[in-house]
């Protein structure tokens, strides 16, 4: 499906927008002379793979005068079987354009500007507003920014609606569906978003890409499931630690339906339950670890020195390898970073140990403040940092209606954070869990090391041909049909050429990639329900085992000890805990 977008003299901004956010979506946007639409003395016969985006001051700046607009708008349905009307306003041309594209069906009821308002998106229209469907939630209006609101008769079908009018709405006139977006503002998507990111894109990107999925359908990029995780850091592998009892959260698990990946520091790899390790071994769909740090001292994944980088990972691996034989239980190579704390060079560093990916609460680098593009937000994961992919999390205080839809909707996993204190009272991570899992119907809980592997995006080109867009650098595809399936991957990389050992099919070298300037492709064929691991690998680091010396390893003993004594004891007598923090930051450093 091509979207055709008109154009006179050069692309409208609103137009210009609109072709970038279909490109995101993976959607074939032509931009098209507008005298050939609007003004030529006739049109094609109808193609249904081309749809129609219409701006009404595109219309106002090309249409000949010896034409009708009704005339030439019937011509334009005859051609098109999907047409998009966006950027429209309380403007009597506007108005009219409506009318003669609806046959009369659907009118501007009025412009909607001013503080803030409700959006609902209608329950019953999931396969246009996906995850938004049922929900109702406030957006405020910036200065300047006006909505047309639409309201119609006989086959008008609103999706979003702002008090008693649409602001997306569908109709059907002679055989053609038209969707009416009154939005006359796009988000840029390469806009740094701001604090009230979330409410600006409910009525500048949002509908848009709703309307768009719609018009294109099986074209654009799509989340191959909707995933969730719940990521507890800290805690070794005993019955108990802190507020955390494992049996009591496997019980939990069980009632509401979710899956943990523990946050592991490397420092304690010799000293777990054999009971509870055990535990782990056998929910291993539901229970799992990963890592935290290494020694998890104050800011280690700060340091921009690849040498002691490079030293702390290798130690990492280390004591996790030793960890694993011993105990028979992997550690996924995703690392969770001490105190949400990291530089530029950590992620570099991450990569040449062929991490699969980084997973914190922030996405700036330490001693930066750096805000996210929409983009950035609207994708699985942040690349900015190399093409190292980083994950983000969000306290299940945090995890909010209009965040967990927004997640879903592009294929964001939902990570949740919590620490062992949580579950000295875990109703506000139930409610997160529970109202997660109303909103993500069908939502698949992970383990956080699968929850990254299987947040990629896909798209079908023919029944036998998906192409995926993978983030994390390893990726699991199932092939859930009953015949063999065609696909080929591709990992944005940008410095893949320099730094790539090679491309991998469950461990086994591929013949059958290929290195760009945007990143690496992978194409293999899967049979028939089949579960298959692909992975791409940098040149591995050569540093060895870490060595910081008698009075590091003494610091770091004294500061694990006294986290365990404030996590197992202090932590439920506040005055007791206030204490041992003030002591714990002389610790840091």
């Amino acid at each position: 499906m091509t979207l055709v977008v008109p154009y006179k003299g050069e692309l409208h901004h609103a137009d210009a927008l609109l072709m970038r956010l279909a490109e995101f979506l993976g959607i074939s946007a032509m931009p098209v002379p507008a005298d050939d639409i609007f003004c030529g003395s006739g049109l094609p016969s109808r193609e249904h793979s081309q749809s129609l985006v219409i701006n009404p001051e595109v219309v106002r700046r090309c249409l000949c005068e010896d034409v009708s607009l009704s005339e030439r708008m019937q011509a334009l349905r005859r051609r098109f079987s999907r047409i998009l009307l966006h950027c429209v306003r309380s403007d009597s041309f506007h108005g009219a354009l409506v009318k003669s594209l609806t046959e009369g069906r659907v009118r501007i009821a009025k412009e909607s500007s001013g503080v803030s308002r409700t959006l609902s998106f209608l329950q019953d229209e999931r396969n246009i507003c996906g995850q938004f469907a049922g929900l109702s939630l406030q957006a405020e209006e910036g200065t300047g920014d006006c909505e047309a609101i639409f309201a119609g008769e006989s086959g008008f079908r609103p999706l979003v609606t702002c008090g008693e009018g649409a602001l997306l709405a569908t109709s059907t006139v002679e055989q053609t569906e038209i969707l009416l977006l009154g939005s006359r503002e796009v988000l840029d998507l390469d806009a740094e978003a701001g604090d009230a990111w979330l409410s600006e894109s409910l009525t500048k990107l949002l509908p848009h890409s709703m309307a768009l999925r719609h018009i294109c359908e099986n074209e654009c990029w799509r989340p191959a499931e909707s995933i969730a995780s719940l990521i507890i850091d800290d805690p070794l592998l005993r019955p108990q630690y802190g507020f955390l009892n494992f049996a009591r959260l496997l019980r939990l698990m069980d009632e509401h339906n979710f899956a943990a990946t523990i946050a592991f520091i490397p420092h304690n790899f010799r000293r777990n339950s054999s009971r509870t390790v055990a535990m782990f071994r056998e929910q291993a769909q539901r229970l799992s670890i990963c890592f935290h740090g290494n020694d998890h001292t104050g800011a280690e994944f700060t340091s921009t020195s690849a040498a002691h980088l490079n030293a702390m990972l290798g130690s990492a691996r280390a004591r996790m390898a030793a960890h694993e034989k011993r105990s028979r239980l992997h550690c996924d190579p995703i690392m969770v970073f001490p105190q949400g704390k990291f530089s530029v060079e950590a992620m570099a560093a991450l990569r040449a140990h062929n991490f699969d990916a980084a997973v914190n609460t922030g996405s700036s680098p330490h001693g930066q403040q750096l805000r996210l593009t929409f983009r950035e937000l609207a994708e699985p994961a942040v690349l900015r940092y190399g093409g190292f992919p980083l994950f983000l999390r969000r306290y299940s205080a945090n995890t909010l209606e209009a965040d967990i839809a927004f997640r879903l909707f592009f294929g964001v996993p939902i990570l949740v954070v919590e620490h062992h204190d949580v579950f000295a009272n875990p109703t506000a991570l139930i409610d997160a869990v529970d109202r997660i899992n109303r909103i993500g119907s069908g939502i698949r809980w992970r383990t956080a090391g699968d929850a990254v592997r299987r947040s990629f995006l896909q798209k079908r080109d023919s029944d036998d041909q998906v192409r995926l867009k993978a983030y994390a650098r390893s990726v699991r595809v199932e092939n859930l049909t009953s015949t063999p399936q065609n696909i080929s991957i591709e990992w944005a990389s940008p410095n893949a050429i320099s730094s790539l050992e090679g491309a991998y099919w469950n461990d086994r070298r591929c013949s059958d990639y290929r290195v760009t300037e945007c990143g690496v492709h992978v194409s293999a064929r899967l049979d028939a329900a089949a579960s298959e691991d692909f992975s791409i690998r940098d040149i591995p680091s050569t540093s060895g085992t870490a060595h910081f010396g008698l009075r590091h390893a003494a610091r770091v003993f004294v500061r694990r000890r006294m986290s365990e004594l404030r996590d197992n004891y202090i932590s439920k007598s506040p005055a007791l805990l206030s204490a041992a923090k003030s002591i714990q930051r002389s610790f840091q450093h």
